[in-house]
């Protein structure tokens, strides 16, 4: 998979190495010759220095084969700008920080794929560690959030089958796992169990009832 990010923020260089550990292609555009200089030197990220506000800066970079393009530069007017071009040239999938959430509705219309503000997505992981800990990890999508759970000792949902629980509408089973391998959907659950759900933001009140119920202790 071929990424291309801008901007050598802390999350474009943490996002950067991150996905060339995971064997992807990456290359970063930054403005800065020092910043530049020292991810190249530093791992197996491909580095253009330049302004990505150009075009024929981000061709060069290639995003017109990108499978994402990542604006993860300076402020919000900066990043909108950038996802404009990018969707320009031919991005298939366009990704911004925004900081300010009443800024989120001018980067929909421009036609950017994902938003992820920084502080909310720090909120909600909070959050969750302390009304839901059983949530391992989770994704916000448009219109709705995949969750993953790991089933543990204690929890109800422990030698109950999917069907069983009668999730309500707008929550739904996607894959249990065990042991790394994908169960039939309706496999009697069991302690180190893995599910991944997806929860329709319309039904969240009823998703985290009905998480509670089965996943929570005591």
């Amino acid at each position: 998979m071929y990424v291309v990010i801008a901007g050598l923020s802390d999350v474009g260089k943490n996002l950067a190495e991150l996905l060339a550990g995971q064997r992807n292609e990456v290359m970063i555009v930054d403005r800065d010759p020092a910043k530049c200089n020292e991810m190249a030197e530093g791992s197996d990220v491909m580095v253009i220095t330049g302004d990505a506000s150009q075009k024929s800066v981000l061709e060069e970079a290639g995003v017109r084969k990108a499978y994402a393009f990542v604006a993860a530069a300076g402020d919000d007017a900066e990043n909108l700008m950038l996802c404009m071009i990018a969707r320009e040239l031919g991005a298939k999938t366009v990704i911004s920080l925004v900081d300010d959430t009443e800024h989120e509705e001018a980067f929909k219309q421009a036609g950017v794929t994902f938003q992820v503000n920084l502080d909310m997505v720090a909120a909600r992981h909070i959050s969750r560690m302390i009304s839901q800990p059983y949530v391992k990890d989770f994704m916000s999508c448009s219109g709705s959030e995949i969750i993953e759970i790991e089933i543990e000792t204690g929890m109800k949902c422990i030698g109950r089958r999917i069907s069983e629980m009668k999730s309500p509408n707008g929550i739904q089973v996607l894959v249990t796992q065990r042991g790394g391998r994908t169960l039939a959907i309706d496999e009697v659950l069991r302690p180190g169990d893995w599910l991944t759900l997806i929860v329709n933001r319309e039904s969240e009140k009823k998703g985290a009832e009905f998480m509670d119920k089965w996943f929570a202790k005591g």
